[in-house]
């Protein structure tokens, strides 16, 4: 090596060299990266797939006739339940950047300007949390563009300034919240945001089924803008979105703006490192507990598989995304909706369910797990560390299983059997599966490494759909009637 290669290796790192490794550093904790080696070939895949719909979306969207109150209704909607779902998702990276990776004090102590550090972190998270955005919203615009609407294009700035202002938002809230309760409740308390906004998307495409039509047309009625007041500031995001040239260049300048404010204030208390400090402990003494095992091998295992489950970030709010699932259940079983079959629609929703429960459960235990080599080397059998911790998943299945199957119990005993049966058969396959093919999750303290693979997502769908086909055979008793042609 030369002695200019030498010098170049010590000198500070330039903006562009540290914001390529910057995300360098995002693509190895993405998800993607944590399946196979060949990740190309499935993400591809994908985005012929997602072009493929997007084009048929277009298609339909360009044969419908919509007044401009209505776009500029949608696109200001649009635009605000995006907002807060890049947030949530950004306070998640923001949080991961500050506290997880451990290296905030080394950069601090290296050559490199504190500012420059920061302004690379905070770009990073603006663009992990824009990307899938913009991969859905891109291909949705390119198929517009195609169909003579090349105004959507649009769609790639505004989803990236709303990037900057997530982005920027996230670091400034992350900071206060870490400050005062720490950087896992942080964390618990972006999981909450984003399930929230999740449930108020979900409740208002449900509305349609339980409210009457002309309630809810005078509801979006009230969101659609006048002939008066479609060019003020409210507007203007949608405006922009729509391809307007004047609102588009106004909204990025204030995205830009609000960036750039937000980094600058933050900037001499991460330079201090008052912002990296607030992570450490702050709490009072832990209460000690007891080293002895008041019951089995296998007790003790299984106990503390479920208290690694109940201390994983983010259990609830998961766990309440993969079981929206029970609200048509839920509906369907007291009455106040019916959807297709009826009640016997109930059943292969629960088994599907049941099945992504328990590959959601057990991956968790196994990610969470920091050290399963030492129950190898404990005098127990070697089928322990596999056995409890599905029986840890089961247990936690059954107990959000029990009240819909009561329900089903009570209003169709005869396909109770069946349920059970389809649950169990479900749970135990994906319990297999998660040994082998865990999904890729976050473990549950920070710095710690990730485990898991979008194969094993892919084939647990897979296999719970392939079991709640087999208890709607069951449980209809002309299942597949809809393919005679009359």
């Amino acid at each position: 090596m030369t002695e200019s290669a030498r010098t170049g290796l010590l000198r500070p790192a330039s903006f562009l060299w540290l914001f390529a490794h910057e995300g360098r550093l995002l693509w190895r904790g993405s998800i993607l990266v944590r399946t196979r080696r060949h990740v190309l070939v499935p993400i591809i895949l994908v985005g012929v797939v997602f072009q493929a719909i997007a084009l048929l979306i277009a298609l339909v969207g360009t044969r419908t006739q919509v007044t401009p109150a209505v776009m500029l209704m949608v696109a200001n909607l649009n635009l605000f339940f995006l907002f807060f779902l890049m947030l949530s998702r950004a306070m998640t990276s923001a949080i991961d950047v500050l506290y997880s990776r451990g290296d905030v004090d080394f950069l601090l102590a290296s050559p490199i300007p504190p500012s420059l550090v920061l302004a690379v972190r905070m770009l990073g998270v603006a663009a992990a949390t824009a990307s899938p955005w913009l991969l859905l919203g891109g291909a949705l615009a390119n198929a517009l563009t195609i169909f003579g609407r090349p105004r959507a294009l649009a769609v790639y700035p505004m989803i990236l300034g709303l990037g900057l202002v997530a982005a920027a938002l996230a670091f400034a809230l992350v900071t206060v919240l870490v400050t005062r309760v720490g950087p896992r409740a942080a964390r618990t308390i972006s999981h909450a945001a984003a399930l929230m906004v999740g449930l108020v998307i979900f409740g208002m495409g449900q509305a349609p089924r339980f409210l009457p039509a002309h309630m809810m047309a005078s509801f979006w009625r009230g969101f659609m803008p006048d002939a008066a007041d479609a060019n003020s500031l409210v507007w203007l995001p949608g405006r922009a979105l729509l391809g307007q040239t004047v609102p588009l260049m106004g909204s990025l300048a204030a995205c830009v703006l609000v960036f750039v404010g937000v980094m600058l204030s933050l900037d001499k208390r991460f330079a201090s490192g008052a912002i990296s400090a607030a992570a450490y402990d702050r709490g009072g003494r832990r209460r000690a507990r007891p080293g002895d095992f008041q019951q089995s091998a296998f007790g003790a295992t299984l106990r503390k598989n479920l208290r690694l489950l109940t201390r994983f970030p983010g259990l609830v709010t998961q766990t309440v995304y993969r079981s929206l699932t029970l609200v048509p259940v839920v509906m369907i079983l007291t009455g106040h909706v019916n959807i297709g079959a009826g009640v016997s629609i109930v059943v292969p929703l629960l088994v599907f369910l049941a099945g992504q429960l328990a590959l959601f459960f057990c991956s968790v235990i196994i990610a969470s797990d920091q050290a399963p080599e030492l129950l190898f080397t404990a005098p127990v059998p070697a089928w322990m560390g596999r056995r409890t911790s599905g029986a840890a998943s089961f247990y936690a299945t059954l107990m959000i299983m029990a009240l819909p199957v009561m329900g089903i119990a009570l209003r169709e005993p005869q396909f109770v059997a069946v349920a059970l049966a389809g649950i169990a058969g479900a749970a135990m396959c994906n319990l297999a599966l998660a040994q082998n093919f865990p999904i890729p999750l976050v473990r549950a303290e920070f710095g710690k490494a990730q485990k898991g693979s979008v194969l094993g997502l892919m084939m647990g769908v897979a296999v719970s759909s392939a079991w709640a086909l087999a208890a709607y055979v069951m449980v209809t008793p002309h299942p597949f009637a809809f393919l005679h042609v009359s």
